[in-house]
């Protein structure tokens, strides 16, 4: 093989190998272009921070028993969202995390356990379903402030399903969520009452309609001045009560003191933005009927279970029309800016990426050619002295071969 060939071979290589690494290096920035909407799995809300900044950051909240990421009502929710979005307003960046919560089943609840969070014995622990709202709350409040300090132009649209609602209810009482909320939307929710700061675009049931949460704080609040009577006369005050709301003669005070000491109300400056949905005899948002049964032993919590579960979950696309429009319209409302991202530990930009690629193919083509120059140059260095020992041998030979010459005819 001829030398200029070896050389055109080498320098293709050396190229080629830039390309490559340049190839790979805008590869890892791309991996975060695709962050978002898009993705094929949310990131956990804990894991929020390897996203980089967005103009909108959506946030799904599993009903109880549900497996993550979103369940089975929030996940068709975000993807039309998704969908919509993509048509109107392809220009925004928006990522999405789903609520690291416990979200347990409720399938530990009773008639017992219903009396139990009513009227708690002083020794008796947290049910675990309350438990798993108190972690559900703390971690959105968590998530929200570290998102405003991380991204502090950055929007948050929170959407929850029945014990995933009850978990953005109560987290938009904390006030934590009023600096960057774009939305709320809260669908089947154990905290719906009469008189909620909430805007109702979508569902069927009426507004004295009273979630399951919402109507044992009322009950736990209105049997409190029955606390050292004995049992019986307690369950008497309480089925009162249970019957005021059945019939929709609560006292409206008694029950805003209630749901304040629950942390269950909605701040004012939310209710333009927080979309509740119910659906008439949902036995989780629309509780009353439900529960004066449980209660009375005519039904069980079983039972009631079975005979609401459809319209539990039936919470889908197309019955949250107008809601959906509404959120919609507020994301159109969104300006067209240049969003400020937040530093991100792996990956490097595009024009990083590209910056970087052709600074390499440059330096490898440099190298190769001043190695080349190099090389030219110690072989007329070491030319030289060569041609310059041998010429004086071959003088010296042909000298000596004349006076050889010279000598043999004189003798001859």
């Amino acid at each position: 093989m001829s030398r200029p060939g070896r050389r055109n071979r080498l320098v293709a290589f050396l190229l080629l190998t830039a390309l490559v690494a340049s190839t790979i290096m805008l590869g890892t920035s791309s991996a975060h272009a695709d962050d978002g909407w898009w993705s094929t799995q949310p990131l956990a809300s804990t894991h929020a921070k390897q996203q980089g900044c967005a103009q909108v950051l959506f946030v799904g909240a599993r009903g109880s028993g549900e497996a993550a990421p979103y369940g089975n009502t929030i996940a068709p929710l975000e993807q039309e969202l998704a969908a919509r979005t993509a048509k109107a307003r392809p220009d925004l960046k928006l990522a999405q995390v789903y609520l690291d919560y416990p979200a347990v089943s409720l399938d530990d609840m009773n008639a017992a356990a219903i009396e139990q969070m009513v009227l708690p014995a002083a020794s008796a622990s947290t049910p675990p379903y309350s438990d798993s709202v108190d972690k559900g709350v703390a971690e959105l409040q968590r998530l929200a402030v570290a998102e405003a300090k991380r991204c502090p132009s950055e929007k948050l649209l929170v959407a929850g399903f029945s014990q995933g609602a009850e978990v953005v209810t109560r987290a938009l009482g904390s006030g934590n969520l009023d600096a960057n909320l774009l939305g709320a939307i809260v669908l089947g929710n154990p905290l719906r009452y009469d008189g909620q700061n909430v805007s109702e675009l979508d569902g069927t049931a009426t507004n004295r309609s009273y979630g399951l949460s919402a109507a044992l704080y009322y009950l736990r609040a209105a049997s409190a001045s029955s606390a050292d009577k004995d049992k019986n006369e307690q369950m008497k005050q309480l089925l009162t009560a249970l019957f005021a709301m059945f019939n929709g003669t609560v006292d409206n005070r008694q029950l805003d003191a209630a749901m304040d000491s629950a942390r269950a109300t909605v701040p004012g400056v939310d209710a333009p933005r927080t979309y509740s949905a119910c659906m008439k005899d949902d036995p989780v948002c629309d509780a009353a009927g439900a529960l004066t049964r449980i209660m009375t032993g005519s039904s069980s919590v079983a039972q009631e279970h079975a005979n609401g579960s459809a319209t539990h979950g039936s919470y889908t696309p197309q019955n949250l029309p107008k809601t959906l429009d509404a959120v919609d319209a507020k994301l159109a409302a969104l300006p067209h800016v240049e969003v400020q991202q937040a530093p991100v530990k792996t990956g490097l930009t595009l024009a990083a990426g590209a910056l970087i690629g052709a600074g390499v193919a440059l330096v490898a083509v440099l190298v190769f050619l001043g190695y080349r120059a190099r090389r030219r140059a110690r072989r007329k260095a070491t030319a030289v002295p060569v041609v310059a020992r041998k010429v004086p041998v071959m003088k010296a030979r042909k000298r000596k071969g004349m006076d050889d010459t010279a000598g043999g005819s004189a003798e001859a």
